[in-house]
């Protein structure tokens, strides 16, 4: 299965009620049982390599681009085991800003599979091995990435997101 990079979009209302139980935090998020109207986002395994591409660092990088995958604030239980981050609806729409100055294009001209390899980028194994297929394969879900963000921002939504 692997790591996948998932998320969901709602309202700051909904949001805050959410972050004052944070007994059921992770519970609600995982089985969406309290989210409908709630907008979700997956990038499967592609998210590694989008985070590199924007930030040129496999785990760290200057904001907005860093917080596209990788940012926001532990949430739920004991911070450090925590899975979900929390972005509030500011970081949503400079995330949304930023990724809408990087068109796909210029996304595809950062892309450097021989970079990936070099920086470990999960799955390291497909990035020389897949060529074309794993450049489409991460521009793709770099295109659902901006157009989740850019609707988030639009609603006013923040965003809750996992790796696991």
């Amino acid at each position: 299965m692997g790591m996948t990079w998932s998320a969901t979009a709602m309202d700051p209302a909904r949001a805050a009620a959410l972050l004052q139980r944070s007994e059921r935090i992770e519970e609600a998020l995982y089985e969406r049982e309290e989210l409908r109207g709630g907008q979700d986002a997956y990038l499967d395994k592609a998210w590694h390599a989008i985070h590199f591409v924007l930030t040129g660092s496999a785990w760290a990088g200057e904001a907005p681009w860093a917080w596209a995958v990788l940012g926001g604030t532990p949430v739920g239980g004991d911070e450090a085991d925590s899975d979900w981050r929390h972005l509030p609806a500011e970081q949503v729409r400079e995330v949304a800003q930023a990724l809408a100055q990087l068109p796909p294009a210029e996304f595809a001209a950062r892309y450097d599979a021989q970079a990936l390899a070099d920086a470990q980028i999960y799955p390291d194994v497909i990035w020389l091995r897949d060529g074309d297929e794993a450049k489409d394969y991460v521009l793709d879900y770099y295109a659902q990435l901006s157009g989740f963000y850019a609707a988030a921002a639009q609603r006013g939504d923040d965003v809750f997101a996992t790796i696991g």
